[in-house]
């Protein structure tokens, strides 16, 4: 069994990577992973560590470093994600022998790496030196009508649209929270590639929204801005139909005074952290267009 690692420039590899995802994961689509390549968004922050079997992948583990912010300090870390192996592959400890490969190449003994499991995996990550905080959930009640001209959609297959989000991610403010991240434009666009957000300009007050409406809930995913403003303000612009509740997928903060906070079911993807985060303990809310 060979180990090895697939990056941005590897370009030959990345079809049998992404053949891979879509096996284990079918709904993640191995169209959008291909899309979100060829639009820029594998960078050289991306790498993936891979077990392979002749022309095979049969575990992997994909690294996504990136600009973490822990109770308000920068530090650079990692996110880890696609830690998959094939069933008939199972039990032989290749995850294992990748994370020990991607633990042994940090930058420090403490550098920061967080990730979200589902529930199947709960015994694997203590092991190696990581640990489980609590995840919340932010709702408020609020009646909001429709009402004004509707904001330009971001366009993921617009190259400039494309431009125009990593430059606002590289000058925005990041979200409140112990545990957010900064200038995630890459990460970004996977999400608004193949998941179901639909995001709109803001040009007025320098920022980008990402939102979902479901049974007259508003799911507000993400904002991306520059600078605090009234969101209170742009939502009707945003909606086509009444909504009587909103969720956050991020810390509110002041952007809605007010949110109701409870502990969220995070069943199906769990947080683990792990290195120079043990002054966070929760429950936190990491920006849902940050996730991998």
């Amino acid at each position: 069994m060979e180990t090895t690692r697939i990056r941005h420039s590897d370009t030959a590899r990345h079809a049998a990577f992404f053949q891979f995802v879509q096996s284990i994961f079918p709904g993640s689509g191995g169209q959008s992973w291909m899309d979100w390549r060829d639009r820029g968004g594998w960078t050289d922050q991306y790498e993936v560590f891979v077990a392979v079997e002749g022309d095979r992948i049969v575990s992997t583990i994909g690294r996504s470093r990136m600009r973490l912010v822990i109770n308000g300090q920068d530090r650079v870390g990692y996110q880890l994600g696609a830690v998959a192996t094939l069933p008939s592959y199972r039990r032989q400890g290749l995850a294992r022998r990748l994370m020990n490969w991607v633990i042994d190449e940090l930058d420090a003994p403490d550098q920061p790496i967080i990730l979200f499991a589902n529930n199947t995996v709960l015994d694997f990550y203590p092991r190696l030196g990581f640990r489980r905080i609590p995840q919340q959930r932010a709702t408020a009640s609020a009646l909001i009508e429709p009402s004004g001209v509707p904001p330009a959609a971001f366009d993921p297959a617009s190259a400039s649209d494309r431009l125009r989000l990593a430059a606002l991610s590289a000058r925005a403010q990041p979200i409140r929270g112990p545990l957010v991240a900064r200038d995630y434009g890459w990460i970004a666009l996977w999400n608004l590639t193949g998941g179901p957000e639909a995001a709109v300009w803001l040009p007025e007050v320098d920022a980008l929204i990402a939102t979902t409406v479901e049974n007259e809930c508003l799911f507000v995913h993400d904002v991306i801005a520059a600078q605090d403003f009234d969101l209170g303000a742009v939502l009707p612009t945003l909606i086509t139909q009444p909504i009587r509740k909103l969720e956050f997928l991020f810390d509110p903060g002041d952007w809605w005074v007010g949110a109701d906070y409870s502990e969220r079911d995070d069943s199906d993807s769990r947080l683990f952290v792990r290195g120079g985060l043990a002054s966070v303990t929760g429950p936190v809310q990491f920006p849902a267009l940050a996730h991998t």
